[in-house]
């Protein structure tokens, strides 16, 4: 596996920080946090409906 280059910690800072700011006034002015939490996912709405996990007894402990 090919090593990543170096990510500048700083400006990926700024970057969130911007993108808080951002959501933040964004529900200042009334939006829903199910839209922005719909923007931010990784995951497409639905992705895990109906996902199976085989070894859920033993993830959960029981």
């Amino acid at each position: 596996m090919k090593a990543s280059k170096k990510v500048d910690r700083d400006s990926r800072a700024a970057v969130k920080r911007a993108s808080r700011e951002a959501d933040g006034s964004r529900l200042k002015k009334g939006e829903r946090p199910e839209v922005l939490q719909r923007e931010n996912s990784i995951c497409p709405v639905g992705f895990f409906d109906g996902a199976r996990i085989s070894n859920l007894k033993q993830t959960v402990g029981r």
